[in-house]
């Protein structure tokens, strides 16, 4: 039987929605897991409310960002993982802007380093911080995919997170994630947003700025990472100045 553009997945109806610079810009503003009113993201996007408004429902109409209520307040927020890994993925294969002014490229630099993708830690130091994981046999590479070592990593969890403690949700415990900054994978899925919540509770990690993706390591952190990973001081210095 022939085939026709009927089969399958709109995957042109998604492309034609984050196609659209405004729109685009939106998505990306809510990737590492926050919730913004209309006139945040309008203001981000650059264009009026009512444009904004339209931009939102069509994205909320397709299932790529969904609203919650606060009071006489909408919020927006991706509505799934997977919009995040989506993005993530057309980034590895975007051009890179170049940078217009010495704040874009201070920006850039540091979005390299260490940022939220979704709701996992991205950038070279979530790469090292994954290589270190798969150094340890908790994580293996396997057909080009990221696999979890489930006996190995419950018998020695990293900062305390074991498999039982993230089973709840629909969600892989392991996902992985190219990483746009160098090409390879970081920790994704269930596992990776837990280890990243657990260096915010620990105050390991922190955003550089408000309402910011980037991410810094603070002197705990820096200690902190170095300890529970194996790292080095050298390794950890290279990620974060390189």
């Amino acid at each position: 039987m022939s085939r026709t553009v009927d089969d399958g997945p709109d995957v042109a109806l998604v492309a034609a929605l984050l196609g659209d610079a405004s729109r685009a810009a939106m998505v990306t503003a809510l990737m590492d897991d926050l919730r913004l009113p209309a006139s945040e993201l309008a203001r981000i996007a650059g264009v009026s409310k009512s444009t904004a408004s339209e931009h939102l429902g069509r994205l909320v109409e397709h299932g790529l960002l969904a609203t919650e209520r606060c009071g006489r307040h909408t919020y927006y927020r991706v509505a799934d993982p997977v919009v995040g890994h989506a993005l993530e993925a057309l980034a590895v294969l975007a051009p890179r802007r170049r940078p217009n002014s010495l704040r874009s490229v201070r920006r850039q630099d540091e979005l390299a380093r260490a940022r939220l993708c979704y709701d996992h830690l991205a950038g070279r130091l979530g790469v090292l911080i994954t290589d270190a994981l798969r150094q340890r046999g908790l994580l293996r590479e396997e057909a080009g995919e990221l696999r979890l070592v489930q006996a190995a990593w419950d018998a020695d969890p990293p900062l305390g997170v074991t498999c039982a403690t993230v089973r709840a949700g629909r969600r892989p415990l392991v996902r992985g994630c190219v990483d746009w900054t160098v090409r390879r994978h970081h920790l994704a899925g269930a596992l990776g947003a837990a280890l990243a919540h657990r260096m915010f509770d620990l105050e390991w990690i922190q955003r550089r700025r408000d309402r910011e993706r980037a991410i810094g390591l603070t002197p705990d952190g820096t200690r902190g990472v170095r300890d529970a990973f194996g790292l080095d001081d050298t390794q950890i210095t290279a990620v974060m100045s390189g």
